[in-house]
């Protein structure tokens, strides 16, 4: 389950994606937010950041669905069963479905209607989800979980906020 060690560098890239993504994908919703936008970032739905908040309440509301999942499955993190010290620093706990996964893709697929954004979002999303795996804190099947899972949550969010007139139904997706 270790595959670091061969490449120091390639060992402290992913670390930096595991650890720092989070932060990077919350600090672009945060520009869409204050409606500084990426260059060429039209807003497709007439309320600047209306995108951002549906996000963060997607993220949340999918990170508190996790919460009881993980201890209903209560599936040990990889370093805990096989007995390694993972790259970067974890506490022990549940492993499936990933937290960062669910939260991750639960931010890109919501933000998928901004240009400029969305693809962004989904790539580094992505990143995210195997950099827990390289780092030896998730199994491939916790990220793919949580990725569904948080894909699933943004669609029923999306749906519910258009649904409520929040959002206006012209949005690419």
């Amino acid at each position: 389950m270790k595959w670091w060690g061969r490449s120091l560098t390639l060992d402290a890239i992913v670390s930096a994606v595991s650890e720092w993504t989070p932060i990077i994908m919350v600090g672009l919703i945060a520009v869409e937010a204050f409606g500084v936008g990426l260059p060429a970032s039209p807003k497709p739905f007439g309320r600047p950041g209306m995108m951002a908040v549906m996000a963060v309440v997607t993220a949340v509301l999918a990170r508190i669905i996790n919460e009881p999942m993980g201890v209903m499955l209560h599936r040990p993190r990889p370093f805990e069963s096989v007995g390694f010290i993972p790259l970067v620093g974890h506490d022990a706990g549940d492993s499936f479905p990933s937290n960062h996964a669910t939260g991750a893709f639960a931010l890109a697929i919501a933000m998928t209607g901004v240009p400029g954004y969305g693809h962004l979002l989904l790539v580094l999303g992505t990143m995210l989800a195997l950099s827990r795996v390289y780092v030896g804190l998730h199994y491939l099947t916790d990220v793919v979980a949580g990725a569904i899972h948080g894909t699933v949550v943004a669609w029923i969010v999306r749906l519910l906020f258009q649904s409520l007139h929040i959002l206006s139904h012209s949005g690419a997706w």
